[in-house]
Order: structure tokens, then sequence, then C-alpha cells
């Protein structure tokens, strides 16, 4: 008896349909824990580069200044790109030749986007004193805008420098 090896017509179309069913509903599953992700990856690594220039502040006796950076080595004004921290040994806000590049983090956001707000201050960046490490003006957030409804988060930086995280309702 010859047996033949293979699929049906009839198996392979029902294996198609499940298959099709199980990635219709996957898809936007993954696109939500990408969002997810997305947005707790930005606030973690926002909040170890303002702990590291708080202290940096301190160490140095210098300001210390977090700003948006598009080639991560001057400052620009988005913060979707990237951001950098140097000290501003010239306390002129900007990144010169000769200041120490502290740090420099690529973000790329793909499914949101990130801002600063402030009052008294500039949006464009966050100074730590060199004094004492504290951040100059008044409380700062970080808002961080999902593309989905429900990943919205803000990082607080409070009057003692020290990031505070809260998920908001809205951006």
């Amino acid at each position: 008896m010859k047996t033949t090896l293979g699929f049906t017509l009839t198996e392979m179309v029902v294996t198609t349909t499940i298959l099709s069913i199980i990635v219709a509903f996957a898809i936007p599953a993954f696109h939500h824990l990408l969002a997810s992700w997305e947005s707790n990856q930005t606030i973690r690594i926002l909040t170890m580069n303002i702990q590291k220039a708080k202290i940096d502040a301190q160490i140095y006796h210098k300001n210390v200044i977090i700003c948006p950076s598009e080639d991560l080595e001057s400052c620009h004004n988005d913060w979707n790109t990237g951001f950098i921290s140097f000290i501003d040994s010239n306390k002129n806000r900007q990144r010169d030749n000769d200041e120490t590049l502290l740090f420099a983090s690529a973000l790329n956001h793909k499914y949101g986007s990130l801002s600063y707000r402030a009052f008294g201050s500039s949006p464009r960046y966050v100074i730590f004193q060199q004094e004492n490490g504290l951040p100059f003006a008044s409380n700062g957030s970080f808002i961080y805008c999902s593309n989905s409804l429900d990943d919205h988060s803000k990082l607080v930086i409070g009057r003692m420098g020290h990031p505070r995280f809260e998920k908001t309702p809205t951006c």
C-alpha cells in the first residue's frame, strides 16, 4: 500500500485560520508589551542618571547639567532622541569642548514621547548646583506620554533632588 506524506488542503486551511486568529490577538498584546517596556525603561534610565548627576555635582563641586541631545555631544531641544550630562564649568548652560561629559543616553522612542516641564526654569535642562547637589529652581517633571492610552508616566524631581515616579492617567 502506498502512503503519501503531506497535508490535505482542508488541514492547511484549518491550520492557517487558527494561526491567523492567534496572531491577530498576539500582535496588539506584543505592541502593548513593547510600549510598557519603553515607558518603564525610560523612567529607570532617567532615575539613575538624575541620581548620578546629583552625586557628581557634590563630588566635583561644579554645576552639573542634564540636557536633551540629538548627537549625544551637545544640548538640543528634543528629549526623545537622548540626553547628556556634563560639568558646566563656566555656567553658560551649554557644553563646551573643554567640559567633561559625564554620561550620554540614547533613547529613540518608538511608542511615546518624553518632555520636561518645570516652573521658573527652561525646559531644556536640569541643573544640579555645585554647592549642595540640589536642583536649581523649583520642582520639575519628566513626562512620558505613551501612544497607548494607559502607559503614561511622570518622574517628578523634588526640591531635594529626589526623583519620584508617578503613573498619570493623561498627558
